[in-house]
């Protein structure tokens, strides 16, 4: 197994998104600054979620705009003449990051294993992460520090992000956050009806006099769903009224996070929240709060047994469930019987 001999001194990391998966790439970033402050790192990342990690010191952003697609290739382009780098943490399984990963200059390229990988990722790299099976998302981005000779596993999700207006405004009162959205490719189905939100959020204020702050993006679909949350006394209704930076503080403050399986989720689990993460057509022990599944309802072998007729061990890992039925499999009572233990 190749051991480095001498520190690193410069490593490029192409994870353009999802949200939860560069927030899974804090503690990376954070130990690889650990291990030598001097090593130089470039960070590939997509426009939407740099804004969440822009405030991270020592890391050059190179910043991939989908609407100035060129003039992105040009700053790679740019990075190219300038540096060649000892080590490409290729972290990305895509189409997209295969074609920006041949413009970067690198001695080594490290990506994916082949069963873990698609879309001839593994055509692009010269080296491949060895993984045990069965791990969670976090767990493989570990494996490829233990390929460039750091084998810490500290989970130092630090950040820098400070708004003082806002945090002063938070700690005044007690209140639990919920995200009802998650991605909107297509056969997703990881979404919980929404009036059960409502339910919950009327049991939180009711039993234990908790407000709930619902949040969410701005698409138009979720901009016209967020109407369900209007015109409720315990419910403030901030979906598409915050950026990241204000949705972290927001986190921050919290007393509890509900929701799917979602970028929002994984940042509540960051900050160390009692998360309850609802879960029935994917499975949390690879995409769940990170070391945080106390709270974790988990109806994915409930799900595979009565839609596909299988069992965890009948199907690969990563397998979801494309049904929409499957989320109703979690009961409003689940949600409760969880609240009660995080208020207890």
């Amino acid at each position: 197994m190749y051991r480095e001999k001498h520190p690193l001194k410069s490593v490029c990391l192409l994870r353009l998104s999802s949200l939860g998966d560069v927030t899974h790439m804090i503690p990376i970033i954070n130990a690889i600054k650990n291990e030598n402050h001097r090593t130089d790192i470039t960070w590939i990342i997509n426009k939407t979620e740099y804004e969440l990690v822009k405030n991270i010191k020592n890391v050059r952003f190179i910043v991939i705009d989908k609407k100035k697609l060129y003039r992105s290739i040009r700053q790679l382009y740019k990075l190219r003449k300038s540096i060649t780098f000892d080590v490409l943490l290729h972290m990305q399984v895509s189409l997209r990051s295969n074609i920006l990963s041949m413009i970067i200059k690198s001695n080594r390229r490290i990506g994916f294993s082949k069963p873990l990988s698609r879309n001839f990722h593994f055509f692009f790299n010269n080296e491949e992460i060895n993984c045990r099976k069965n791990i969670h998302v976090l767990d493989t981005f570990f494996c490829f520090l233990k390929k460039i000779s750091i084998n810490e596993e500290k989970l130092d999700w630090s950040l820098n992000i400070v708004n003082h207006d806002l945090q002063k405004k938070l700690v005044t009162s007690k209140y639990v956050v919920i995200n009802p959205f998650t991605s909107s490719r297509r056969f997703n189905y990881r979404e919980w009806n929404l009036e059960y939100y409502k339910d919950i959020s009327y049991f939180l204020y009711k039993k234990y006099q908790i407000k709930t702050i619902v949040v969410g993006g701005s698409s138009k679909y979720e901009v016209e769903k967020s109407k369900t949350f209007s015109g409720i006394n315990y419910i403030d209704n901030l979906i598409a009224k915050t950026d990241l930076e204000e949705l972290y503080i927001i986190l921050e403050n919290c007393d509890a996070y509900i929701g799917p399986d979602s970028g929002t989720l994984h940042m509540a689990s960051m900050l160390h929240k009692p998360v309850v993460g609802l879960y029935a057509t994917s499975n949390p022990k690879r995409t769940g709060p990170y070391r945080n599944m106390k709270y974790t309802i988990n109806k994915y072998p409930d799900a595979l047994k009565i839609f596909e007729n299988k069992s965890e061990d009948d199907v690969q890992w990563g397998f979801r469930v494309r049904n929409k039925k499957a989320m109703s499999l979690i009961k409003i009572e689940d949600v409760k019987a969880m609240i009660n233990k995080i208020m207890s």
